[in-house]
């Protein structure tokens, strides 16, 4: 049902905005893991938007973003595009759910279903190659075009239903299909084929089980649609072919780690070099060299620390910031530290004889060398 008409039982202004009671209404109150529609409710040439839907009770509240006159009869229309979706991901966990349930004997007991994700946690471990076999199940479901029933079955005591907590009265049964069978309270599509594809995106251990997250109908294809894109985007950025992407970017990574440790040797020996030729000033040693990381800085430092009292390395950073590392037998690198950052800003730490952090604007050596000699 995307529209309905109803008559306005009350509308009450709250921090929430307009709240508003219908005698009858197809807005979804959020619930059961499932977000609230949205959507307008009209009257004559009058309108306005619903923001939130919530269950109080006996009683739903629609919050509006404006005021509505009692008694009137109005008409309601649903946000479609999003309660469809709403309904694809929801049903397809279903069908996840029954399916991995008859797999492998894994219970759902965990669902957030957001605009942005649907994610469903089991109570037991799950391997890639099993979710794989899951996601293959779900599909086949989809592609079998099964009709989805939604109602109060008279002989729900006899059905073996999933359901994270025991229930009493009536007990609303969703069947997707033969994939599932559990109690819920959500919207649901018409058929199995509605919901799919269903798609496997992200895994994890989660709490001695296993937590997915999936993507179902549209969604599905929108994220297939990028991650196409993607593959053929490296394709074209590596000059392979799509299917030898990952070889391509193995190879890749192992030619940039060995570049990388080549890079590490170059730095450590030309670091030696200007260390030998350092000329430490009344025991003090002060270096300003780019492209260093806080593991080289540090490294330097020491290795001027063993020809002078105390040394200061500064790398500058490509936004004006600077990182620095001071080492020193005479002074309190702390204080000292400190002392620098009052001037540069900044902050840092460290154990006794060596500090380390960060400075907010770079120097030169014989500014560096001017604001150590007015540390007392």
């Amino acid at each position: 049902m995307q529209q309905f008409t109803a008559k306005v039982v009350s509308c009450t202004e709250d921090k929430k905005g307009w709240a508003v009671v219908l005698d009858r209404t197809a807005f979804y109150p959020e619930g059961g893991g499932q977000p609230r529609d949205h959507g307008i409710i009209s009257w004559g040439e009058s309108s306005v938007k619903v923001t939130d839907v919530r269950e109080k009770g006996d009683v739903i509240i629609h919050y509006t973003d404006g005021e509505i006159p009692a008694d009137i009869n109005i008409s309601g229309t649903i946000d479609w595009d999003r309660r469809f979706d709403f309904m694809q991901q929801h049903t397809g966990e279903h069908m996840f759910s029954g399916v991995v349930m008859s797999l492998f004997g894994y219970s759902n007991v965990g669902f957030h279903l957001s605009e942005r994700e649907n994610v469903v946690d089991f109570d037991g471990p799950l391997t890639k190659e099993e979710i794989k076999m899951i996601m293959d199940r779900c599909n086949e479901f989809v592609w079998a075009n099964q009709p989805v029933y939604t109602g109060f079955p008279e002989n729900v005591k006899e059905l073996e239903y999933r359901s994270k907590k025991e229930l009493q009265g009536d007990i609303r049964i969703v069947r997707a299909g033969t994939a599932d069978i559990c109690a819920c309270c959500g919207t649901h599509t018409a058929t199995t084929a509605q919901a799919g594809p269903i798609v496997a995106i992200n895994s994890q251990a989660y709490k001695g089980g296993t937590r997915i997250t999936i993507a179902c109908g549209k969604r599905a294809v929108e994220y297939l649609k990028t991650r196409n894109d993607d593959c053929y985007n490296i394709s074209h950025q590596l000059s392979v072919p799509v299917e030898n992407i990952t070889t391509a970017v193995t190879s890749r990574l192992d030619e940039i780690g060995q570049l990388k440790f080549a890079l590490a040797n170059a730095k450590r020996q030309l670091m030696a070099v200007w260390a030998d030729n350092a000329q430490p000033v009344d025991g003090v040693c002060v270096m300003v060299k780019d492209d260093l990381q806080s593991n080289e800085i540090r490294s330097f430092a020491a290795l001027l620390a063993q020809k002078s009292d105390t040394a200061v390395v500064l790398s500058p950073q490509p936004n004006g910031s600077g990182k620095i590392c001071i080492v020193s037998t005479v002074y309190d690198t702390n204080r000292l530290g400190r002392h620098i950052s009052a001037t540069l800003g900044g902050k840092g730490g460290g154990k006794p004889g060596t500090y380390q952090g960060n400075t907010d604007k770079s120097a030169d050596e014989e500014t560096i060398i001017n604001i150590i000699k007015s540390f007392s």
